[in-house]
């Protein structure tokens, strides 16, 4: 009971001053002046007693003035808007905080994609799709060659993503690959995410090795291990290539195994990287509770439902008494 009153609040609390305008009215008002003025009528006792005014006029008594006070107490409670405030409601849904951790190194130029497509312009026809098919998820944004910086912050607002995915571009921030540094940024960006109970997800795609890290990459990986970030990582590259350009497939085994995720290869196929995104979508996302918006219930009905119940029952009873009187 005590925790139902507490959440009683008023929205014009300021209506509460008008419960002593009656009293204000009686004691500031000036008294009614005698009229000293007079008539003289002959026949004025034939006429009192035949319209029977001889009675002298009632007095309100102390039932009179306990309904008014009733009565205008409830007007007045009711006109200051009580409402409940009901408990914010519970939101359980799926959700995920991804960060995609995107190479846009010089190598990503290659035209050896399907239809004549760039690395980087394959990456991103999938990328926009899974990004699409994302309602529930917080999803960020870390490029890096040689260096790494996060391109955009975990968020909701898939719009702004997608404008950024396209703004990419190869060797964009120079021509080597710093894997390690790029894992060590997603994880700081996870750690600053607005909901810490949503699962932590990073998406790691390159076509090379790591040749530029101030972070060593395995470091990075128990680092995000250590954080709970589940990393997974597509090799998108020619793994018959050599040197820098050839994609070092057991870096980002041992980055997944380390960090309980999958590592995925791609080579260079738009289409199987189409089919490694899907079965990344097919992770089961944790379920969130979120706190949802509190309403405020009207009570101001239940006032004055009152005061006019009293008045109704008031005037009822005032009848049947004249009623036996007759």
């Amino acid at each position: 009971m005590s925790d139902f009153f507490s959440r009683i609040d008023f929205a014009w609390p300021w209506a509460g001053v008008l419960l002593f305008l009656p009293l204000l009215t009686h004691y500031l008002l000036p008294a009614k002046q005698p009229v000293t003025e007079q008539v003289r009528v002959p026949f004025l006792p034939e006429l009192a007693e035949a319209l029977q005014l001889s009675a002298p006029a009632p007095q309100a008594s102390w039932r009179h003035r306990l309904l008014f006070w009733a009565v205008w107490c409830l007007m007045i409670v009711a006109l200051a808007r009580p409402e409940y405030l009901l408990p914010p409601t519970t939101i359980i849904k799926p959700m995920r905080n991804i960060v995609l951790i995107l190479d846009v190194s010089g190598s990503m130029e290659k035209n050896d994609g399907q239809n004549g497509q760039t690395r980087l312009q394959a990456v991103q026809q999938t990328v926009r799709t899974f990004i699409s098919q994302r309602k529930n998820d917080r999803i960020g944004l870390v490029i890096f060659a040689s260096q790494a910086w996060p391109f955009a912050p975990i968020s909701e607002d898939k719009q702004a993503l997608q404008a950024r995915i396209s703004q990419l571009a190869p060797g964009m921030i120079g021509q080597q690959t710093a894997v390690g540094d790029a894992l060590g940024v997603a994880v700081k960006l996870l750690d600053q995410s607005l909901d810490a109970d949503a699962s932590k997800m990073a998406i790691l795609l390159t076509d090379g090795n790591d040749t530029a890290s101030q972070l060593e990459p395995r470091l990075a990986a128990q680092l995000a291990a250590t954080h709970h970030v589940r990393v997974h990582t597509i090799a998108f590259g020619d793994v018959n290539s050599h040197g820098e350009d050839k994609v070092d497939t057991v870096l980002l085994d041992n980055i997944a195994s380390i960090t309980g995720g999958n590592a995925w290869r791609a080579a260079t196929n738009r289409d199987a990287l189409a089919q490694v995104w899907q079965q990344i979508d097919a992770q089961t996302p944790e379920q969130v509770k979120t706190l949802g918006l509190s309403w405020h219930r009207p009570l101001f009905v239940w006032p004055l439902t009152a005061a006019l119940l009293l008045l109704l029952l008031f005037a009822i009873g005032s009848t049947m008494m004249k009623r036996r009187r007759a």
